[in-house]
């Protein structure tokens, strides 16, 4: 390659990684929705009956609730989460829960504690009417929320696939959550110089997007791929709810590969990390990070 063209090169691919960091600062700064404030589908507030009981109650997703703000004295004899589908809190055909540590103790003390906690095998929020913290040996509910039938708790959502120039493509895109892209099939020839994942403001790739850390968290130009199902995450707090599309994108010559439109309104779940949580020790992430297929 000639002298000038490389320089050409250089300067192209430069100016575009200032372009990159200039839009990153911008498209986190006007987010609407952000890291922050976000849980799932609020439920309703605790009632507060006994023992200092309160907090709010979301719906993650089918399976998972999260507490924000949770309160309990930890004086109760023998109390514990508890969920049923009887009209009114109660022990009969109930189902206890385990805590947020995955135990099956008596609750201990909470302040202000944002929890997460996932529903029994095989059971999803359809199946119930309500969530109590509840004591046994008295048969008293300390506090609870009613879970409305129709309530619309957020799922992984399934857009469409890529399909594009340098063999780009892949099957039906699924948003597992606001930080979590899973791409099925995943395919591109590697013959572009600086081909990188993308995503940005509006329906279509610009050079005013940001690129995304490939599947190994690298941001360096992208390998062949041959139908490899990959999982990307958004960085930092960056979410689906502050992108118009997302796609394979030429930075060194600002060339669009292939893309796909992030839906304006999408019921997805919130991220672990949204949630202050460490996947390392959370039951919730192999709750998300399994059935892929049946999205």
């Amino acid at each position: 390659m000639p002298v000038s063209s490389r320089a050409g090169q250089r300067s192209r691919v430069i100016v575009g990684s200032v372009a990159v960091a200039l839009a990153t600062i911008c498209l986190v700064a006007g987010r609407a929705n952000g890291l922050q404030g976000y849980y799932g589908t609020k439920i309703a507030d605790l009632t507060e009956l006994h023992h200092g009981v309160s907090g709010s109650v979301y719906a993650v997703d089918a399976r998972t609730l999260f507490l924000k703000n949770f309160n309990y004295d930890g004086e109760g004899p023998a109390a514990y989460f508890y969920v049923g589908n009887t009209r009114a809190p109660s022990n009969k055909g109930a189902h206890r829960l385990r805590d947020e540590r995955g135990r099956t103790g008596v609750l201990r003390k909470y302040r202000n504690e944002d929890i997460t906690l996932s529903l029994p095998e095989g059971k999803t929020l359809r199946d119930i009417r309500w969530f109590s913290v509840w004591c046994d040996d008295f048969s008293v509910n300390f506090g609870d929320v009613q879970i409305r039938n129709e309530l619309d708790f957020p799922r992984p959502t399934k857009i469409a696939g890529l399909s594009g120039v340098h063999d780009v493509a892949s099957d039906n895109i699924v948003i597992v959550d606001a930080q979590t892209l899973l791409i099925p099939n995943f395919s591109y020839d590697g013959e572009a110089p600086d081909a990188k994942f993308w995503v940005g403001r509006g329906p279509t790739p610009t050079s005013q997007g940001i690129r995304i850390p490939d599947e190994n968290g690298k941001e360096t130009p992208l390998r062949r791929y041959d139908k490899k199902t990959i999982v990307l995450t958004l960085p930092g707090d960056l979410t689906v709810f502050d992108i118009g599309h997302f796609g394979v994108w030429c930075e060194a010559f600002t060339v669009d590969f292939g893309h796909v439109r992030i839906p304006d309104q999408i019921n997805v779940p919130p991220s672990l990390k949204m949630l202050g949580i460490s996947p390392q020790r959370s039951r919730v992430y192999s709750d998300q990070q399994t059935n892929y297929q049946n999205w």
